[in-house]
């Protein structure tokens, strides 16, 4: 009889996780064609955080939306509430609502953008309050991790001493 391997859904090695964010990769798992047009990385801190961060469904779409417009580091992303409004199927006050719960959360930030001629454009979404509120969460996801592997140790081999550094060397 076979034994069954508990799946986890966390690269195991720092390798697996270079591996698991290669564009090659990606295109093994999603189709060539799917990550040609482009893909957006989402940390897993982001949506297993989500009702830490007190977020509805709604937020975090748009969250999603923001972060897909998010091409470079130095760059924050500026797409049009309409933009968004379209692709999620609602209307641009829902968006308006969802962008006002982020800011209320203190995961993002508008700022005013302008045109050469000094008329107003989209706004510009400031991410680095979500990126210091993830960076949170994932220390304590970290954390929460090890603790876990140290019980699973201890209940696997619950008499286990360790020997003192005096005792290997005797």
């Amino acid at each position: 009889m076979e034994e069954k391997t508990e799946k986890t859904t966390e690269p195991a090695t720092e390798e697996a996780k270079t591996q698991a964010n290669n564009p090659n990769s990606l295109a093994a798992k999603w189709g060539k064609e799917t990550i040609d047009i482009g893909y957006a990385v989402l940390p897993s801190a982001l949506i297993r955080g989500q009702a830490r961060l007190k977020i509805g469904a709604r937020e975090l779409a748009v969250l999603v939306h923001l972060i897909d417009h998010w091409w470079h580091s130095a760059e924050m992303p500026y797409p049009s509430k309409k933009t968004i409004g379209d692709r999620l199927g609602v209307g641009v006050k829902a968006v308006q609502n969802a962008m006002v719960k982020l800011e209320e959360a203190k995961l993002i930030k508008r700022n005013d953008r302008y045109q050469k001629n000094g008329g107003r454009t989209s706004n510009e979404y400031d991410l680095t309050m979500l990126v210091e509120r993830l960076k949170e969460i994932a220390a304590d996801m970290a954390k929460a991790n090890a603790e876990a592997k140290e019980a699973k140790k201890k209940a696997v081999r619950p008499n286990l001493k360790r020997r003192s550094p005096a005792a290997a060397k005797a």
